[in-house]
């Protein structure tokens, strides 16, 4: 190994793979989504996600103040932390799609086959179409989140460069997890 860690003045080089990204993304549950205010703030709250064919899933009632902002102004951004010191965000664009749509009944079912595992028994054995019913509010949003752009950061990889196992550029072998 030629180059060694000096400064930390260009994390880039410690990026997540689109493969292993989608890995995480897929086996994790929560996220942080923003947006701005209509005076410019950005704001932020966290979510439970659905990872599903490339984009991030969502669910609130319209009258939460996020569902009017994302629909005046898309441009947003969704932040995900992994263990490891690994962490994704994405510049998305929001996509809010009303009540009934086509989107809802997989997305809730989604939802209720990653929530439920996690609940009190009481609430498990009401099953996968109860838990649906109930969050199947009239009027409640699932909002789409299309990523535009990605940034990645990986810290297994600056320990491994720090103690010289690994240069950025060459290929980076996932640990058994």
């Amino acid at each position: 190994m030629s180059e060694n860690l000096e400064d930390f003045n260009d994390v880039s080089v410690y990026g997540i793979a689109p493969e292993r990204r989608d890995v995480l993304l897929s086996r994790h549950d929560e996220c942080a989504v923003t947006w701005s205010t209509s005076d410019g703030w950005p704001v932020g709250v966290m979510h439970i996600y659905i990872w599903h064919n490339g984009h991030f899933w969502v669910s609130c009632m319209p009258e939460r103040k996020r569902v009017a902002a994302l629909r005046a102004r898309p441009r947003s951004s969704v932040i995900v932390a992994f263990e490891h010191e690994q962490t994704v965000t994405a510049k998305t664009l929001a996509t809010v799609h009303e009540h009934g749509s086509t989107h809802h009944h997989w997305f809730y079912h989604a939802l209720a086959r990653k929530v439920l595992p996690t609940q009190p028994a009481s609430v498990q054995a009401l099953g996968e179409d109860a838990w649906v019913e109930r969050i199947d509010s009239p009027g409640r949003v699932v909002i789409e989140f299309t990523p535009q752009k990605w940034i990645s950061f990986d810290g297994r990889k600056v320990g491994a460069h720090a103690e010289g196992l690994w240069q950025p550029g060459d290929p980076w072998i996932e640990p058994d997890e």
